[in-house]
C-alpha cells in the first residue's frame, strides 16, 4: 500500500511554494538562464496533477523535495550539482513523461550525461553550435546573450 500525505493543501500551501527568479551575485549569466528554466520548471510541476490532487503519495512528496534540494544546490554552488541534476532529470523524466514538456531542453544540455538521451541529434547540434558562440565571447572577454543567442540558433528571432 502506498502511504499518502493526507494534508495535501497545506502541504501545497507551505512546502509547494513558488520559487521565485531570482539573481545570484556569484553565478555567471548562463549558470543564472539554467538555474531559472530549473525554478520555471518547478513552478510548473507543483500547478499540475499529481501534486495538486488533495493526497499525493510519499514518492511524489518526496519528488518535490529533492526538486527543491537540487535548486537550493544550484544556487548555493554545490559542486554535486551537475550529477544531482542528471539523475534528477532522468527520473523526472521517467515518473511523469506527461510533464516533461515542463523541462526546458536547456536543461537537458545543461545537465548533460543520460539526459542527452531525450535529445534529438537536430538539438544535439544546435546546443552545441550555441556553447561555441558562448565559448568564442568568453574567450574575447564579451558578453554573451544568451537568450538571443539561442533564438538566433533556434530559428526563433
Amino acid at each position: 500500500m502506498i502511504s499518502t500525505v493526507t494534508s495535501a493543501k497545506f502541504y501545497v500551501k507551505l512546502a509547494l511554494s513558488r520559487i521565485l527568479l531570482q539573481s545570484r551575485d556569484n553565478m555567471t549569466a548562463y549558470q543564472l538562464h539554467h538555474l531559472n528554466f530549473l525554478k520555471i520548471a518547478y513552478n510548473n510541476f507543483i500547478k499540475q496533477e499529481p501534486f495538486t490532487l488533495e493526497e499525493i503519495t510519499a514518492e511524489e512528496e518526496q519528488f518535490i523535495l529533492d526538486f527543491q534540494q537540487l535548486i537550493h544546490e544550484f544556487e548555493n554552488g554545490a559542486e554535486h550539482v551537475y550529477a544531482d541534476g542528471e539523475v534528477f532529470l532522468e527520473r523526472a523524466f521517467r515518473m511523469y513523461p506527461q510533464l516533461a514538456h515542463l523541462i526546458a531542453r536547456d536543461l537537458l544540455w545543461y545537465f548533460g550525461g543520460n539526459c542527452l538521451h531525450n535529445m534529438a541529434d537536430v538539438e544535439l547540434e544546435k546546443f552545441q553550435q550555441l556553447d561555441e558562440l558562448r565559448f568564442a565571447a568568453e574567450e574575447k572577454e564579451e558578453e554573451f546573450d544568451y537568450i538571443n543567442s539561442r533564438a538566433s540558433v533556434f530559428g526563433q528571432n
